[in-house]
């Protein structure tokens, strides 16, 4: 015989059971509001990574390129020589094809130089300072480092060229350094200017009257301004102050900024 308390076993188990086990939620309908906001969620999330690879992108267009700049400019310091010992054996037109390197710009206030080329054009100035030739110039007629008139170079607004170039004052050095010299300009004036006010680069930038016989020894540099914009122009002019023979070593004010290849002295 079975009690009545073994059949009450199974039966209680069967109902803990049945208690332990819970019913799924009916699933909730997705509102069109819920949508709207699954929307704008990815929306967001697109238009943060869009925003980071921009970021990315801007630091390698003002930072990345510097190391090809400079890589660039040792090229070129390479050949300098050879374009100057070329210019001593048939005569001061040698050597200026355009790209070609022209001369060395330094600016001792910063602690910056640079191998300028000839030719102004946006593949000549792409990792450093270019000279106008004549073709860029009123008249036709560029002028020589030294000479009566306006040497005018113009560089790019990236670090590795013209970046700091507003942080220069009145009364700063510039140098330049051709085969024959060191040439010493102070500047004189920082200005702003349209793109289309190329006067400033003219013989005389102060006197047009003048541009035919100028009778100051000028320099010019030019950039974009503001930085990471071209809607403008910087413009430092500078005045020839004092000329250096090469055999006299170089000027003081840059001594300590001699290229690797060649003692203070030479």
């Amino acid at each position: 015989m079975v009690s009545t308390s073994e059949l009450d076993v199974p039966r209680a188990g069967r109902r803990g059971r049945a208690r332990g086990r819970r019913r799924k939620p009916p699933a909730r309908r997705r509102t069109g509001g819920d949508l709207a906001r699954g929307a704008v969620r990815t929306l967001g999330e697109l238009l943060f990574t869009a925003g980071v690879l921009m970021l990315f992108f801007a630091a390698y267009e003002v930072y990345g390129k510097q190391m090809q700049t400079d890589q660039e400019q040792q090229q070129l310091a390479q050949g300098l020589e050879e374009s100057w010992a070329q210019q001593e054996e048939k005569g001061p037109d040698a050597g200026a094809m355009p790209g070609a390197a022209n001369s060395r710009l330094y600016i001792p206030d910063l602690d910056l130089k640079w191998v300028v080329v000839n030719g102004v054009s946006p593949e000549d100035i792409r990792y450093s300072p270019g000279h106008y030739t004549d073709d860029d110039v009123t008249g036709g007629d560029a002028t020589a480092a030294g000479e009566k008139g306006n040497y005018a170079v113009a560089g790019h607004r990236t670090p590795g060229i013209f970046w700091d170039l507003d942080q220069l004052e009145g009364g700063d050095e510039i140098v330049v350094e051709d085969a024959d010299s060191f040439y010493t300009y102070e500047v004189i004036e920082e200005t702003t200017v349209t793109p289309d006010q190329v006067e400033v680069v003219d013989p005389d930038p102060f006197d047009a009257e003048n541009n035919d016989d100028p009778q100051r020894s000028l320099l010019t540099l030019t950039t974009c301004a503001p930085k990471l914009n071209n809607t403008h122009r910087l413009v430092i002019h500078a005045e020839l102050t004092d000329t250096r023979p090469k055999e006299d070593g170089m000027p003081d004010n840059i001594a300590d900024m001699a290229p690797q290849d060649r003692g203070e002295g030479a």
